[in-house]
């Protein structure tokens, strides 16, 4: 017969169930106590339940029962039950609801250790503990044992002793008990002796056993078939918890195809959310090709623990971008339109872009309410930052000293700029008319607003900084298909520069990610790498549309925004509706412990889970615990909000169980160091000390030079010999000016375009007449006065090495199709000035097919100051040392006919065209064409014929066949050339012949057919020219 069951127990009234009325007698005592309940199973007792109900049904259950049917006749077997007696009814309807299938044998037993009077009442109160499961027919004792007679039912509690049910033998004899130890429970009934609800302790009880609050229970984790769909690379969340608290040992992950739907994480100071955000970022950095941009504004050291563990993953920091915002700021350039005008961006909407985005950034800085306090302050910025962009009378790119100097000039003289749309005309002539005292205020209100960013260095520096030719450079565009991790550590910066600058690099990304979007030379649609912004202290600029427009629009751009924050509710704190945008936008949210959210617990809440529960769970979330809602695929169901455990710390980390060893943290921080001054030689402005004082503190010499004193260099518009008609060179101006109408226009490449293009056509132009604009001989004034060479020495000098560097426009100079006789024209300089330098081996003549080249000697670049870098001048996918401007001619023309012919192909196996393609220290291709996995395709010799042929064409051969090629192509600079290659492969100075195939000297090399390991094709310069045309 069953026991009292647990579930009928915790229904009643008082919630008392046997087990709390144990836990509370033991804390009573003063001394030791304990309570054990054995669980063993037991045979399924499906059948014995059965036999005893028709036993009991045929009258024949007990032993008295069995003697009066043999002696007065068995009861009629057709009986109904109802006809039973109602105790009989009662038992039959007992075993009917037992679970017979599912049985434990339980033994319980419980100590205590006291004094004699107290320790016996206590015993008895225990033994008493569970007589509330008694039923009529089934009854739980409890026996008290003291003294020496507990000795055994200690030995038996410390062997944990289960001892089997004894319901057999004499125990079924008329006037025997049957009594045992082991009592045969099903598990509704043994819940009783093995849980308890901590709601049913008493108060004592409650403080002696601690339960665990409702609260910190362990949420389900979703069903396996939901989770395996995170078991995947991507954005590390960590490890799902179970309900019974236990860490799933496959972490999960964020997926790169959820990635674009955007993350919240939030974890105040102390959670963890440092170390787990680093091992997010380094997972994801592995799992996806694009880049990953980290802005760290909370100066915590993160950046440097990211880079650690970076390393300590792969051993260096070769992928690595890092700006320490302190000392070097990344080279943007904010009020510059020239990349998105060439990517295909209208540009009014390039122009509203950067006007927009300057009114944001003063609103940082400025505080809102005081920006918009002067109502038509923000206007006429707009005018102003519009008419510097005029596409006649303006500029595609120009400084923040440029824009306040043409404030301040129509301050001065009360007239507005020259522009060409009538519209803005108009506004700006309407600023201008107004009286003059309310002139003066309108005019005040701009520049108390503009003059912010001067103000401070590191924002002037920024907004200053317009690049041109060789100047450093930085455009997040470069690297938005980079597998790179670009770090901005920020927590130097005043917390106005921190917001500003975060600012313009968001508005940077926008740009960038449009650009790519609208790239010209992408003919089809294509799947774009990945890019991952996180953005710590997001809060900061939540406030702005530039955060707005990327969490709304960079999923069509394939770019994921994770948003950092201490807790979410920072965002509501900057303004009104800004924190339910966020919530609205990101589709992952991964929380720690917050105190007081209800709009977040809202966003979390579920059917099964209500908004006041989910306050309860955020407010009692461990350190390392994470709260988390993950987005599902299209049609899929979302896994309902479960607990996840932080990953371990990374490796690397000081703290980690593989943190970094002595020399290797000496390694690292060389690497970091390296790392940082490359970036900042690169793509940095470096904050140098203002006023008329080097960094030794050196006063300037009073007997230099006067740069004043002597003619301009940077240009060889006033030298060139050759311009347009169309166009007109004002010396006193240093502007180009069209010829028609006298519009100026700057002394560049971009600038004469725009002077032809003024009121003439580029078709109309020849080509031959545009001219070299910049020359930017990099020599001192006080260099230029003791040089022995003239300047139209230096400056031919350096048009050639610019030449050959592919530094200048196509249209103004191509290494492919135009003769360096052009270039002598465009800097004025005679022959017998060339051959003076000749003479004296500064300059080289290469050759003249198929048209002159000149090559600038090392002798040469020493004379102008041009340095010559490892890994920027020359190097892996950077050119080789002392190369020649043929040479150059000779790659760039394979490089290109690759492009077209593979890349372009999309047949074709070819991803990307690589020059200069080192394969070890010693060896080096001239080009390789790798596919996406970056195995080599195709590999390219440029071959020039020289007295040491018949060694070094066989050597180039077998450094080709070594690299097991589809194809292996040679260009030879003329035809005879490539029968001089095939003759050195048939007959080398040394080892076997590399080719037996041999070919008429009337044979065009184009026309070989010859398919070896190291030689496919040769291909004359010419005739590769002709393709290009």
């Amino acid at each position: 017969m069953p026991l009292g069951r647990f579930a009928d127990a915790y229904t009643e009234e008082a919630h008392r169930l046997p087990l709390g009325s144990v836990i509370d007698t033991l804390t009573e005592t003063t001394g030791a106590g304990v309570y054990q309940a054995l669980i063993t199973p037991h045979p399924d007792l499906t059948g014995a339940v059965s036999d005893r109900i028709a036993r009991l049904q045929a009258n024949q259950d007990t032993f008295r029962q069995q003697v009066a049917n043999t002696l007065l006749g068995a009861p009629d077997p057709q009986t109904d039950v109802e006809d039973l007696l109602p105790t009989e009814r009662d038992r039959i309807a007992g075993l009917e609801t037992r679970h017979a299938h599912n049985t434990f044998t339980l033994t319980a037993r419980a100590g205590v250790t006291t004094d004699e009077a107290g320790g016996t009442r206590l015993a008895r109160e225990l033994a008493d503990a569970f007589e509330t499961l008694s039923t009529p027919f089934n009854g739980v004792d409890g026996r008290v044992r003291t003294g020496r007679d507990a000795r055994g039912v200690i030995d038996d509690l410390a062997a944990r002793v289960s001892p089997p049910p004894a319901h057999g033998g004499r125990r079924r004899l008329p006037g025997t008990s049957n009594a045992t130890r082991g009592i045969v429970v099903d598990e509704a009934e043994l819940a009783s002796f093995a849980f308890v609800d901590g709601n049913a302790l008493t108060a004592e009880g409650g403080r002696t056993l601690a339960p665990t609050p409702g609260e910190r229970h362990t949420l389900p984790a979703p069903p396996v078939a939901q989770l395996e769909r995170y078991h995947t690379p991507g954005l590390l969340l960590g490890h799902p918890l179970g309900e019974d608290g236990t860490s799933d040992p496959t972490p999960i992950a964020l997926p790169p195809s959820h990635q674009p739907m955007h993350t919240l994480w939030s974890g105040r100071t102390g959670h963890g959310k440092t170390i787990a955000l680093i091992n997010a970022i380094l997972a994801n950095h592995e799992a996806t090709a694009g880049a990953s941009i980290v802005i760290d504004p909370k100066g915590d050291g993160m950046p440097t623990e990211l880079l650690r563990a970076h390393y300590a993953r792969h051993g260096n920091l070769d992928d690595v971008v890092y700006f320490d915002c302190a000392e070097v700021l990344p080279a943007l350039s904010f009020f510059d339109i020239r990349a998105e005008l060439a990517a295909g961006v209208d540009r009014t909407t390039a122009v509203e872009d950067r006007v927009d985005h300057y009114l944001e950034i003063l609103m940082q800085v400025m505080g809102r309410e005081r920006f918009e306090r002067a109502v038509r302050a923000p206007d006429i910025i707009r005018y102003l930052v519009k008419a510097m962009f005029d596409p006649v009378s303006g500029y595609d790119a120009y400084s923040h000293r440029q824009f306040h100097s043409m404030a301040r000039q129509m301050h001065e003289r009360r007239a507005a700029p020259p522009v060409s749309d009538g519209d803005l005309e108009r506004m700006l002539e309407g600023v201008v008319s107004n009286r003059a005292q309310t002139f003066d205020e309108l005019m005040g209100g701009v520049a108390n607003r503009i003059e912010k960013i001067p103000v401070d260095r590191r924002l002037a520096a920024i907004f200053n900084h317009v690049p041109e030719g060789d100047d450093p450079h930085f455009d997040l565009a470069d690297y938005l298909d980079e597998d790179v991790l670009l770090i901005f550590d920020t927590g130097g910066l005043r917390s106005e520069a921190q917001r500003v600058l975060t600012l313009v690099l968001l508005s940077n990304l926008w740009t960038a990610l449009r650009r790519r979007k609208l790239d010209p030379h992408t003919e089809t649609e294509r799947d774009d790498p990945l890019v991952n912004l996180y953005l710590e202290e997001a809060a900061s600029v939540a406030v702005s549309d530039l955060l707005s427009t990327l969490l709304s629009q960079a999923r069509s751009f394939d770019c994921a925004v994770t948003l950092a924050t201490q807790f979410p509710g920072q965002f509501a704190q900057h303004e009104a509706g800004t924190y339910e945008e966020v919530l609205n936008n990101v589709s992952t949210i991964i929380t720690g412990n917050v105190p007081l959210d209800r709009d977040l617990a809202e966003r979390l809440a579920t059917e099964d889970l209500n908004s006041r529960a989910v306050r309860a769970r955020l407010r009692a979330l461990k350190r390392g615990q994470w709260f988390v809602s993950l987005p599902a695929g299209f049609g899929k169901p979302a896994p309902r909000p479960f607990l996840v455990e932080s990953a371990p710390l990374p490796a690397g980390h000081p703290e980690s169980t593989r943190p970094l060893t002595p020399a290797e943290e000496t390694r690292f921080q060389h690497l970091l160091q390296a790392c940082a001054v490359e970036t900042g030689d690169r793509a940095g402005i470096h904050l140098t000390t203002p006023g008329g004082v080097d960094r030794d503190g050196a006063e300037e010499d009073d007997d230099a030079v006067d740069p004043e004193d002597l003619p301009r260099i940077d240009s060889a518009l006033p030298y060139t010999n050759r311009l347009p008609e169309a166009v007109e060179y004002d010396a006193a101006l240093h502007a180009l000016r069209c010829q028609s109408c006298s519009n100026r226009y700057d002394p560049d490449i971009r600038g004469m375009q725009r002077a032809i293009r003024c009121c003439h056509s580029m078709d109309a132009v020849e080509k031959d007449d545009i001219p070299i604009c910049d020359l930017n001989v990099k020599l001192t004034p006080d260099e230029r006065a003791v040089s022995e060479w003239d300047d139209h020495h230096l400056m031919f000098l350096q048009a050639v090495y610019n030449a050959q560097q592919l530094r200048y426009d196509p249209l103004e100079y191509d290494l492919l199709s135009d003769s360096m006789i052009r270039l002598q024209e465009y800097v004025g300089i005679d022959s017998s000035a060339i051959h003076d330098l000749i003479d004296a081996g500064l300059l080289r003549h290469d050759t003249d097919h198929p048209h002159r080249l000149y090559t600038v000697t090392p002798d040469g670049r020493t004379a102008i100051g041009e340095s010559y870098r490892q890994g920027v001048d020359y190097g892996h996918g950077a050119g080789d040392l002392e190369e020649s401007s043929q040479h150059v001619f000779a790659i760039e023309l394979a490089r290109q006919y690759l492009i077209t012919e593979y890349v372009d192909d999309p047949e074709s196996s070819v991803a990307e065209v690589i020059p200069y393609y080192d394969l070890d220290e010693n060896r080096r291709l001239d080009i390789a064409a790798v596919d996406e996995d970056g195995e080599i395709v195709i590999a390219v010799e440029a071959e020039r014929v020289n007295h040491d042929l018949r060694r070094a064409v066989p050597e180039d051969f077998d450094k080709m066949a070594d690299c097991d090629v589809e194809e292996a192509i040679w260009v030879v600079m003329t035809r005879s050339a490539g029968h001089d290659v095939l003759g050195a492969l048939n007959d080398p100075l040394d080892g076997d012949p590399r080719v037996e195939k041999t070919y008429s000297p009337n044979t065009p090399p184009s026309q070989f057919r010859i398919d070896t390991p190291g030689l496919t094709a040769v291909f004359p310069v010419e005739y590769l020219r002709k393709k290009r045309m």
